[in-house]
């Protein structure tokens, strides 16, 4: 179970783009966690990253930066 103060955000990906979105999360040491865990909201799939509050800009900004290269479409996040 994550810390209480974690932030689940959920990004709506393309099942093909996961490895590579978890890999470049990944490489960030310590700015987040991907899961492959998925929720499919009116047929759209989103992914799970679980992120500690003092790196959410962070990693949305690396969201937003890869949105260049592949479809990464509504993000929205919950507290654990």
């Amino acid at each position: 179970m994550p810390p209480k103060d974690t932030i689940q955000l959920f990004v709506e990906l393309n099942s093909k783009d996961v490895h590579l979105v978890a890999t470049i999360m990944h490489s960030y040491d310590g700015i987040a966690n991907f899961r492959r865990d998925y929720r499919v909201h009116n047929g759209k799939t989103f992914f799970k990253i679980l992120v500690p509050p003092d790196f959410l800009e962070e990693t949305k900004q690396v969201l937003e930066s890869l949105k260049a290269y592949m479809h990464i479409g509504e993000i929205y996040e919950e507290k654990v």
